[in-house]
């Protein structure tokens, strides 16, 4: 199960989601695609989950989306903003 670093705060934006690394005093802003994953993740969700979703939303192959949606996962993850259990 992916989630959240408990070290990792955000602030919600418009549309974009800013990320806190207590660890190191870094931040990190997302684009809307990463801040709709992050967001997806704090509901629960996991990466084929929101992959799926954010493809039917936006009309996109499923594929690409997945794709795109592992990336962030894995960057997220080799950050340390990202743990799974």
């Amino acid at each position: 199960m992916i989630r959240y670093a408990s070290w990792v705060s955000w602030i919600p934006g418009s549309g974009t989601i800013t990320l806190f690394d207590d660890r190191d005093g870094s931040y990190h802003a997302l684009n809307a695609s990463a801040s709709a994953i992050w967001a997806a993740i704090g509901e629960g969700r996991q990466p084929h989950e929101i992959g799926d979703t954010l493809a039917a939303a936006h009309r996109a192959p499923l594929a690409a989306v997945q794709q795109d949606v592992a990336e962030f996962v894995a960057a997220a993850l080799d950050r340390g903003l990202l743990v799974s259990d």
